[in-house]
Parts: C-alpha cells; structure tokens; sequence
C-alpha cells in the first residue's frame, strides 16, 4: 500500500544533509526519497544564497574599485548598443546620469531584483528538473521533492558564492570568480562573448551540475550517466540562454 506523508519517516536533519551533499551526494539524496517534505531543505540554501546576493550587491555599490569597475561596465554596454543602433549617443548619455544620479536607490533596486531573481531560480530550476526526470526518466516523484533535491545540491552554490565575495574584494574587481575566466582578469569585457563563456565554466557550478546528476539518476533510479549527462544537458542550455539573451555578465 502506497505510503501517506505522515506515515513517512521525517526528513533527515539539516546539518546531516549538508555534510552528505559534499562527501557523499548519493547517500544525502537516497535519504530524502521516500521522506516527509521539508522545507527547511531548500529554504535554508536559498535564503543564505539570497544574503550572499544581498551582501555582493552592497559591496558592488560601497566598494570603491567595484563601483567605478561597475559604472566602466555599463558604459562599454551602452557603447556597443549605440554601435548596434539599438540606442543614440544621446540616449546613452541620458542612461550613463541617470544612473549616476540613482545613488543608493541602485542598491535598493539591486537587492530587491537579486531576490526576486534568486527565488525564481530555485523554484524554476526545481520545476525543470521534475519535468525532465518525469517527462525523460518516467521519475514518480512530485515537484517539491525537486525542490528539496536542487536545495540541497545548492549548498555547493552557497559555497562558491561566499568564495567568489571574498575574491571580488580581494582582488577589486567583479570579474573575479573561480572559472575560467581568471586567465582573462584585468582584461574581462562582458560585452566578449569568448569571456562570458570563459566564466560559465566555474568551479562550482560545475561540481553542483554533477551533483544535481546525481540527484537525478537516484530519484528516477536511472545510472549515473544518465542522470549527470541530463543536467549537463541543461547547465549547456541555460548558459547559451544567458549568452543569447544578455543574462550572462
């Protein structure tokens, strides 16, 4: 007989989750197959990922090297818009004070967006992955224990994000994540698509792909292989999305 929700076992505990996301992924995600949702599963990550966005956000507006790196940026993107014929050089100037005169109100502005856009991402990303692995895979899991999954694979996100902080701060520049893209820093132009995809390749988001995998082929018991190729599949995706659409920076 199909069990209910309360007549599963409770989820296991947070910090043990954590521990098994990064030393045995496998084990952490076999733990929360056939157990009571929780919330507290994705919430946590996806409330410190907010925070390293909020935090990153500040430090882009307050730190002195950021700020001018940031407003350098923005121009060079105005620039190629006007040589695009998508803006005049007027509109371009109009932009350029307009954000000048913004002050702390770009702050605001990017902490409200950064958490829009990281809520977002979690319950978009948790949806795709249900829908690959039941559309795909035949997975009979429903959609929040894909929240639950891609929660947990994010800690190694969480991780990354207070690295790539410490890194921006250390070195003075935004550009200064760990990818690919350090062969080019001091030289980073986001506008260079050479150098957006330099920067998809990161460290972290690669390790948590392969996680993800792991997740996928545990919840539709489906091989390793599987499982990973899929969420490489659509890591390759969504970074020619961002590229594409002007999302990647």
């Amino acid at each position: 007989m199909e069990q209910t929700p309360l007549q599963l076992p409770p989820a296991p505990a947070l910090g043990k989750t954590i521990s098994d996301v990064f030393a045995s992924p496998s084990e952490a995600f076999q733990s929360i197959k056939n157990t009571q949702p929780s919330a507290k599963l994705w919430l946590v990550p996806m409330l410190l990922m907010a925070a390293i966005v909020i935090s990153s956000t500040i430090f882009l507006f307050t730190n002195d090297a950021l700020k001018t790196e940031f407003k350098e940026t923005q121009s060079r993107i105005y620039q190629q818009k006007v040589e695009q014929g998508k803006m005049t050089q007027t509109q371009a100037e109009q932009a350029e004070s307009a954000m000048d005169s913004m002050g702390g109100l770009l702050i605001v502005i990017g902490i409200i967006g950064g958490m829009i856009a990281v809520a977002a991402y979690y319950f978009g990303a948790a949806l795709v992955l249900w829908l690959v692995n039941k559309s795909l895979f035949k997975a009979s899991y429903g959609y929040m224990k894909y929240l639950e999954l891609y929660g947990i694979s994010t800690w190694i996100g969480v991780l990354g994000g207070v690295i790539t902080v410490v890194m921006m701060l250390a070195l003075g520049t935004m550009t200064a994540t760990p990818s690919a893209a350090l062969a080019v820093l001091g030289n980073y132009d986001s506008t260079n698509t050479m150098h957006k995809i330099l920067s998809a390749f990161n460290v972290f988001s690669i390790w948590e792909t392969a996680v993800i995998g792991i997740g996928l082929s545990k919840f539709s018991e489906k091989s390793y292989g599987s499982g990973i190729a899929s969420a490489f599949i659509l890591l390759a995706l969504w970074t020619a999305l961002s590229i594409g659409f002007g999302f990647a920076r």
